[in-house]
C-alpha cells in the first residue's frame, strides 16, 4: 500500500478489528472449542457459492485475521489452537468417506462447466473444500495433507466415472509465495485433473475499497501476478468482489462492484459476487447496532447482478463465462443481520417485496437462466411501486452524503467510542446463542 493516507486509516481499521476479535476469544463461547471437531464445516447447495456442497476445515483461523483483515470478514471465529495434520487430515478424510451423502446428493440445480471431459458422458461433480483462510497456507492447510485429500477425491472421480470440478480458496500472497511449487509440483497436476477453480481473496479494484474499507493489505500488483501464475499452471483464476461496505452508499456500492467486475474480465479471472450482511464482533456490525451503518438494500443487490450480467456477456451479446453468487442470506458463520428479511432500518418497504426480491435471486442461483432472471427483474420494476421509493431514497443519500473520507473518520472514532458497550453486548448475545449450530452440518 503506497498512499500514506490510507495506510494511516488501515492502521486504525486493523486496530479496531484486532481489539473486537480479542474480545470475542476471551468470551466463554471460545471455551466450548478446544476440541479440534471430526468434521469440516459444512454449507449445502442451497447455502454455498454455487449450487454446491462447499466444507472448511476447522482448524487454525486465517493468517490474516491476526493482522485485523479483513473489516466485515469473521471466519475466524472457527477458532481452534495448533491443530496437528493428523487432525486436518481426519476432516478431509470425513468428506471422502461420505462422498456419497455429502457430495453427491448436493448437486442441485444447473452448474456449468466446459472444460476438458475425462468422462464425457456423465455430469460433473461439483463442490468447495479450502480452509477459512487459504488453500495454499502450509500452516492452515499441510502440504502433505492437501496432497493426501486431492489423491483421494481423484480416486473418487474414477471409481465413479464422473469429473470433479474442485473450488479451492486462496490469498493471492500465498500464491505468489508458493508460485515455484504451484508451477511444477504434483499438486498442481492433480489440481488441474480436477479441474480446480482457485477464488483468491480481492474484493475490490478500488484502493480505498480495498485496503482501507475492507482492510485487505493486498497491492494491486501481488493480486495480478496470482491471477497468471494460477493461468500458467493451469488452474483458472477467480476472485471474491464484495459489495456494501462500511460507509458507502448503495449507489457507491453498486458502482464499487461493477468495476470491480470489469478489471476481473479484463484479466482473465472470473468473479464471485458477495453481498455483505452483518457479522459479530465486527466494525461494521458495531456501527450498524448503533444505527451508524446500514445493509444495502435488496434491491441494490438485484440491479448490481443485473449490472454485472451486462458487462460479463457484452449485454447480452456474448456468453458471460463462468461466475458465482453465493447466497447472500447465509453464512458461515450465520449473520447477526442480512439483507433480505427484518428490515424494520428501510422506509416504506415491505416483507413481501423483499421475498420476491430473493426469490428472483434464488430462482436465477438454480437455474443461471439469465433471460428469465432479467426477465422477472424488469417485470418486478415495472410493477412494483416500492421500487420507485427505493430509487428516491438511494439518490437522496447522493445528495446528502459527506466525503468518503470524513464519513470513514467519523465511523472509526464513533467505533472506538462504543467498543466497551459493543463488547458486552456481544458477550451478553452469545451467552444466550450457542455459535455452534447445526445449520453448518449436512444433513441425512
Amino acid at each position: 500500500m503506497y498512499n500514506k493516507e490510507y495506510a494511516k486509516y488501515s492502521k486504525y481499521v486493523g486496530k479496531i478489528t484486532r481489539d473486537l476479535r480479542s474480545a470475542y476469544y476471551k468470551t466463554g463461547t471460545n471455551e466450548e472449542k478446544q476440541e479440534i471437531p471430526l468434521e469440516p464445516s459444512q454449507l449445502n447447495a442451497k447455502q454455498g457459492l454455487g449450487n454446491f456442497p462447499a466444507f472448511y476445515l476447522q482448524g487454525q483461523h486465517c493468517e490474516k485475521s491476526d493482522c485485523g483483515c479483513c473489516t466485515n470478514c469473521f471466519y475466524s471465529q472457527f477458532h481452534y489452537d495448533k491443530p496437528s495434520a493428523e487432525e486436518i487430515q481426519t476432516q478431509c478424510d470425513y468428506v471422502i468417506d461420505n462422498f456419497e451423502r455429502l457430495v453427491l446428493s448436493q448437486q442441485y440445480g444447473t452448474n456449468e462447466f466446459d472444460g476438458e471431459r475425462k468422462y464425457p458422458n456423465s455430469k460433473p461433480i461439483f463442490m468447495t473444500l479450502s480452509p477459512t483462510g487459504s488453500f495454499f497456507s502450509d500452516k492452515e492447510f499441510p502440504k502433505e495433507v492437501r496432497l493426501d485429500f486431492l489423491k483421494k477425491l481423484e480416486q473418487k472421480s474414477d471409481e465413479l466415472k464422473r469429473d470433479i470440478v474442485l473450488h479451492i480458496e486462496a490469498h493471492a500472497i500465498d500464491v505468489v509465495k508458493h508460485q515455484d511449487y504451484i508451477k511444477t509440483s504434483e499438486e498442481t497436476e492433480i489440481l488441474k485433473r480436477l479441474n480446480a477453480k482457485c477464488i483468491l481473496g480481492f474484493e475490490s479494484a478500488d484502493e480505498w475499497s480495498r485496503n482501507v474499507l475492507y482492510n485487505k493489505h493486498l497491492p494491486l500488483e501481488c493480486f495480478e501476478n496470482a491471477v497468471e501464475i494460477l493461468k500458467e499452471s493451469g488452474i483458472e483464476p477467480g476472485a471474491f468482489v464484495f459489495s456494501g461496505l462500511v460507509t458507502l452508499t448503495d449507489m457507491e456500492s453498486k458502482e464499487d462492484m461493477l468495476n470491480s467486475v470489469r478489471f476481473l474480465k479484463e484479466r482473465g479471472a472470473f468473479p464471485v459476487l458477495m453481498f455483505a450482511n452483518s457479522q459479530s464482533w465486527t466494525l461494521p456490525d458495531l456501527l450498524r447496532w448503533k444505527e451508524k451503518h446500514w445493509l444495502q438494500e435488496p434491491a441494490t443487490v438485484l440491479d448490481t447482478v443485473y449490472g454485472a450480467l451486462e458487462i460479463l456477456t457484452d449485454k447480452g451479446k456474448s456468453k458471460p463465462g463462468y461466475y458465482l453468487i453465493p447466497e447472500p442470506v447465509e453464512g458461515p458463520p450465520y449473520p447477526i443481520g442480512n439483507i433480505f428479511y427484518d428490515r424494520t432500518d428501510i422506509p416504506d418497504f415491505s416483507e413481501e417485496s423483499s421475498k420476491k426480491m430473493h426469490q428472483i435471486l434464488k430462482d436465477f442461483r438454480a437455474t443461471r437462466d439469465i433471460s428469465n432472471f432479467v426477465r422477472s427483474w424488469k417485470e418486478y420494476k415495472k410493477d412494483n411501486p416500492e421500487y420507485e421509493k427505493y430509487q428516491d431514497r438511494i439518490h437522496k443519500k447522493e445528495i446528502e452524503k459527506e466525503g468518503k473520507d470524513i464519513r470513514f473518520a467519523k465511523a472509526l472514532k464513533y467505533g472506538v467510542e462504543h467498543m466497551d458497550e459493543y463488547v458486552a453486548y456481544c458477550t451478553e448475545k452469545d451467552r444466550e446463542e450457542s455459535l455452534e449450530e447445526d445449520r453448518y452440518k449436512i444433513k441425512e
